[in-house]
């Protein structure tokens, strides 16, 4: 069997070196988490992303997703309404270095390119993309490996 690839594992959002994006929040509806944490697991050729947060107004979220260990479209359950009719593509690029692409009515609104550490304690999540007004919007996410 192929190594994992170094995004596997848990990983806890560090709010305090993130850097929020005003338009973002408001196009997905959502506050700043409070606390968030990423789950990375292999299940054979499948790799499932089990997120859960707590945002600041003390509201909790769910989201479950699942692809191809070598990429490929996201199988979505979240309870985030603002995901509902979300496709998620996710690209492999190298070990430890991601791409998620979300579609929604088969347009483009948002990258994520999530990129491991070489030391592997440490990912960021780099957001690109734009509001259904076409306002842009960059955030990035770090997190620490638990």
């Amino acid at each position: 069997m192929a190594r994992p690839d170094p995004i596997i594992g848990t990983w806890k959002l560090n709010v305090a070196k993130s850097k929020f994006s005003p338009v973002l929040l408001k196009a997905l509806k959502e506050i700043i988490p409070k606390e968030k944490t990423e789950v990375y697991e292999e299940f054979g050729d499948q790799i499932v992303l089990t997120a859960t947060a707590t945002m600041a107004d003390g509201k909790s979220i769910f989201g479950k997703y699942t692809w191809p260990r070598q990429g490929g479209i996201a199988e979505v359950q979240a309870d985030v309404p603002s995901f509902a009719g979300v496709i998620i593509i996710e690209t492999l690029i190298a070990s430890g270095e991601w791409y998620a692409t979300f579609l929604t009515d088969g347009k483009q609104f948002m990258v994520i390119r999530k990129v491991v550490s070489e030391d592997g304690k440490t990912m960021r999540l780099n957001y690109t993309g734009a509001d259904p007004q076409g306002n842009p919007f960059e955030q990035m996410d770090g997190y620490d490996r638990q």
